[in-house]
């Protein structure tokens, strides 16, 4: 059997998996013709994910990828172009197929429910959302998706279009306006910091905060499933009330 030379190990074939040899670190020249579209924007969200929306920037990104700002543009046109494919790349995430035999309010409140639980598996990508306007394919799939239950139920078209930003402005929102790694979610989400916080409202003056008392620690709860299946079912429920008004009594 030939002696096999240290630094070539066998590979078998493209199924090889990364040598355990040790491998000189890859020059600048070799990280940029490795650089893809898909490992820009893979490296935007972790960006969004740890430093928020905010943080990220192209001299940012480039850092930490390595190559110089205007290596990615070789990938994406513009940060706004980046930034489109962040919000379509999270949005192909969300199940737009629906049962269509089920009432149209039970089939909008499933994609609602679907949207939030992605959105909350990219933290900041809501943010992200709210300042631009998604119209890559899969915006535009989610988009029909929610569309259609609507149309199907006799919304007409402005109405239609009405319930549709309604119902997608509060779940975006929710997560804009309540993010898991909040102050106030860590604080309800942990049982000790929880019965303190009660605690603290029962001491305060009965003569300044008789209703805080009361019920403060009815309202910092870690409630956060129970509070968004509120808002959705009130709101789905005021459509349903505007689109077949209940008629006066006779």
């Amino acid at each position: 059997m030939g002696e096999q030379q240290i630094g070539t190990p066998k590979r078998r074939g493209a199924a090889a998996t990364r040598s355990l040899w040790f491998d000189a670190p890859e020059t600048d020249e070799q990280v940029r013709r490795t650089l893809t579209q898909e490992r820009v924007v893979s490296e935007a969200l972790m960006v969004i994910a740890q430093e928020g929306v905010e943080a990220l920037t192209m001299r940012t990104l480039g850092a930490r990828l390595g190559v110089v700002p205007g290596a990615l543009y070789r990938h994406v046109r513009s940060k706004e172009q980046l930034q489109d494919l962040i919000v379509d790349g999270v949005l192909a995430e969300v199940d737009g197929d629906v049962n269509h035999a089920l009432p149209w309010k039970e089939q909008i409140k499933a994609l609602a429910r679907r949207l939030r639980k992605v959105l909350e598996a990219h933290p900041g990508v809501a943010g992200l959302l709210k300042t631009r306007d998604p119209l890559g394919p899969h915006s535009l799939a989610l988009a029909e998706a929610f569309l259609l239950p609507l149309h199907n139920a006799g919304f007409p078209p402005r109405e239609a279009g009405l319930a549709f930003f309604l119902i997608v402005d509060y779940t975006i929102g929710f997560e804009v306006s309540s993010p898991r790694i909040s102050v106030n979610e860590q604080r309800v989400q942990d049982t000790a910091t929880r019965k303190r916080l009660h605690e603290f409202f029962r001491s305060l003056p009965d003569d300044r905060f008789p209703t805080l008392i009361a019920l403060g620690e009815h309202v910092w709860l870690d409630n956060r499933d129970e509070r968004f299946t509120a808002g959705i079912n009130a709101l789905i429920d005021g459509l349903e009330r505007t689109q077949h008004p209940t008629p006066p009594p006779s």
